[in-house]
């Protein structure tokens, strides 16, 4: 999303190697970043990136944000599920 929101942020994502997670996410007992999961780090296969594939990120995220915002705001201040 950085790539297609603020490409100036970005480093060389191109020349990047892929590095994939060797332990498990789960549980998430704690929030880590990146560079806890990898020496150079990133994740992945950033060098995939492109600007269309972060505004598609960026619209799926912005969706499901407004979603939740509207479930929020349709509350009845008892119960999620109804």
């Amino acid at each position: 999303m950085i790539l297609r929101i603020a490409p100036q942020l970005v480093g060389d994502f191109v020349s990047t190697v892929p590095v994939e997670p060797v332990t498990s996410f789960a549980p998430a007992f704690r929030g880590w970043i990146t560079r806890e999961r990898s020496t150079p780090g990133h994740l992945g296969q950033p060098h995939h990136a492109s600007p269309e594939k972060g505004e598609t990120l960026f619209q799926v995220f912005a969706d499901d944000v407004a979603a939740m915002i509207e479930r929020v705001i349709a509350w009845d201040g008892h119960s999620w599920n109804s």
